[in-house]
């Protein structure tokens, strides 16, 4: 187990591309991190937040970096230069709407963003970080968001629901698949392929096939806390919970 110590406090969110060695991390500390996952060490602290940094993405393969404040202000950095190329928000205008999470379509030229106090997801173009629209329909925050390709994005909410959406459509049209069955709300989500993962605060990891969203596959118990994060590959289904614990499941 390797670990990295310099962020200043809690770690809020992180970001990875298996083909690069790169992690990069945010932190109430109001900076972004670098590392060098062979080097074992921090390479560049990017700085400019004035409150925590809570969501990551990356767009141009991972050339530029996009990060969300608890300020719900986003900046876009350039990773050679380390420099802030451009900050937008935050939401109306009103720093309570915290960013809760990050999505890029860049195949769409969209960003996808879900902020605290707003139910909706706003979809703003990259190319001039307009405002377009949201995709509405969830009850409460967003607390989640993943893209898989141009095609389909996954959200998980406070109001204990998946929505899947399809960001080629109309905002008014767009969600074309809701899951529920969680009994607290939806803290991470992952979609891959006709397969999703959720995890929520009911400390339960589930399982969805997005064309069946009648009921999960599986629902997986056994964390004694609130599950914050999940992953899976195929079968394999990864969770982290604030017990403690990091869980490797097998999904038959």
């Amino acid at each position: 187990v390797k670990q990295y110590y310099g962020q200043h406090g809690p770690v809020w969110c992180l970001w990875h591309d298996p083909g690069q060695d790169l992690l990069l991390s945010g932190g109430s500390d109001a900076t972004v991190k670098l590392w060098s996952l062979s080097g074992e060490r921090c390479v560049a602290t990017l700085r400019g937040h004035a409150s925590w940094v809570t969501a990551l993405d990356a767009l141009q393969s991972g050339r530029v970096v996009v990060s969300g404040g608890s300020d719900g202000i986003l900046k876009f950095w350039h990773l050679e230069s380390r420099q802030c190329m451009s900050s937008h928000g935050p939401p109306e205008n009103n720093p309570r709407h915290s960013t809760n999470c990050l999505a890029v379509v860049e195949a769409r030229s969209a960003l996808l963003s879900g902020h605290s106090s707003l139910q909706h997801l706003l979809h703003w173009d990259l190319a001039t970080m307009r405002c377009l629209g949201r995709f509405a329909g969830h009850d409460d925050d967003v607390y989640a968001i993943h893209a898989e390709g141009p095609t389909a994005v996954i959200s998980g909410s406070k109001d204990r629901s998946l929505r899947i959406w399809d960001p080629r459509s109309p905002a008014d049209r767009s969600c074309v698949g809701i899951f529920r069955g969680h009994t607290g709300a939806v803290l991470d989500v992952k979609l891959r392929g006709n397969r999703a993962v959720s995890a929520s605060m009911d400390k339960t990891v589930r399982m969805w096939d997005v064309r069946s969203p009648q009921s999960p596959l599986a629902t997986l118990e056994g964390h004694s806390a609130e599950v914050h994060c999940v992953d899976f590959r195929d079968r394999m289904v990864l969770s982290g919970s604030r017990d403690t614990s990091l869980k490797v499941w097998s999904v038959v």
